[in-house]
């Protein structure tokens, strides 16, 4: 995998996060209130410059309700 691919991949991530804040009437600094994190960490990985852990990913999941796979879903 190049780095390439892999930036393409955070940057979804990202983008699927916001959407699902957006589309749930949330912010990042609640995302991060409930997570445990800063919303700075949030907002970097929103703008895929930071590559969230598995477990971060799966408590931003079970914070908004969804499955995993609706975050990491990187077909959009």
């Amino acid at each position: 995998m190049t780095n390439a691919y892999l930036g393409r991949r955070f940057y979804m991530i990202g983008k699927n996060i916001n959407e699902l804040l957006y589309k749930q009437h949330k912010t990042q600094v609640w995302l991060a209130k409930q997570c445990g994190v800063t919303k700075g960490h949030i907002n970097q990985i929103i703008a895929g410059k930071a590559h969230p852990s598995v477990q971060l990913l799966l408590k931003i999941s079970e914070v908004l309700s969804v499955s995993i796979d609706k975050i990491v879903d990187t077909n959009s």
